[in-house]
């Protein structure tokens, strides 16, 4: 797919390559140690923003290997940048203190690509179903989060929610799934609420169930 991009672009994108590579150690202290943070991510974004400003990066603990950052490169699903994505992708470098994943995939507990700490806030999570759109299968969520989370301001509060479920579902599934979403707190004796865990299931589930034919079957 590199051939739809200009040599200008993939020019672009060994230079951002060359700028990690360079800055790597800086980097890590920076995610790790906290030491010097807003500037390295200032850094970082308007590097990453030279190939695409829609593309997003977050950086975590690697869950699989001790004292490595992870680092999160993903286009939300969004088509039109898929090949600026594989261009990195194919020109990553090897890098000693960072693990990439290209794409956010859907949550796994056989194999988890994010750290213990958002796992456990993914389980602790829950989520009621509000409206569930048959002809674009998406539907609009409210999220029950832990007291402490919402705390923060309603901006933080919202990416909080944006990531749990972009981590729980995968990238491609929030773009399919997901009209909206409210946050609230998570009442001290939930009822009626599903795990976050269980909301992939039930969006696969809604989604193969042929509504065309129950109401033809309900007005015959």
């Amino acid at each position: 797919m590199n051939q739809e991009l200009t040599p200008r672009l993939m020019k672009t994108i060994y230079n951002f390559w060359f700028w990690f590579e360079d800055n790597e150690q800086a980097l890590y202290n920076a995610y790790k140690l906290d030491s010097n943070k807003a500037e390295m991510e200032w850094h970082f974004k308007r590097n990453l923003n030279y190939v695409s400003r829609r593309i997003k990066f977050y950086i975590t603990d690697d869950p699989q290997i001790a004292n490595k950052l992870k680092l999160f490169i993903t286009a939300h699903d969004y088509r039109k940048l898929f090949p600026k994505i594989n261009a990195l992708e194919e020109n990553r470098p090897f890098l000693d203190h960072f693990s990439i994943q290209f794409y956010i995939p859907p949550f796994n507990p056989e194999n988890p690509s994010i750290p213990k700490k958002l796992i456990e806030t993914i389980q602790n999570t829950k989520v009621k179903l509000e409206n569930y759109n048959i002809a674009t299968k998406k539907v609009i969520l409210t999220l029950y989060l832990q007291e402490y989370e919402m705390k923060e301001t309603i901006k933080s509060i919202k990416q909080q929610g944006y990531l749990l479920l972009l981590f729980t579902l995968g990238e491609v599934n929030y773009k399919k799934y997901i009209h909206d979403f409210d946050c609230q707190k998570l009442p001290q004796h939930p009822s009626d609420l599903l795990d976050l865990t269980e909301l992939p299931e039930l969006l696969e589930n809604l989604s193969e169930i042929d509504y065309s034919r129950k109401l033809k079957i309900f007005f015959e």
